[in-house]
């Protein structure tokens, strides 16, 4: 949320500009044209070296994810 309010953005465009500036592709999802419209309004801001550490630091080390090779 500080960082929200830091760059006047909501906090899902920090965490898709973190997901953009770490090398990783998000894939945000909405069928609310506003939303989509924000979710692709990314280029009037950047994280710098401290938003970034910040957002690093509120990792947990749980990874989540699915295998569609191991799944039942």
């Amino acid at each position: 949320m500080k960082l929200a309010k830091k760059h006047d953005v909501t906090v899902a465009q920090i965490l898709i500009r973190w997901s953009l500036q770490k090398g990783f592709v998000p894939f945000p999802k909405s069928d609310t044209p506003g939303r989509i419209q924000e979710n692709a309004d990314l280029e009037n801001f950047e994280l710098d070296e401290g938003d970034l550490g910040a957002l690093d630091k509120l990792d947990e080390g749980f990874a989540v994810s699915w295998n569609p090779v191991t799944a039942p």
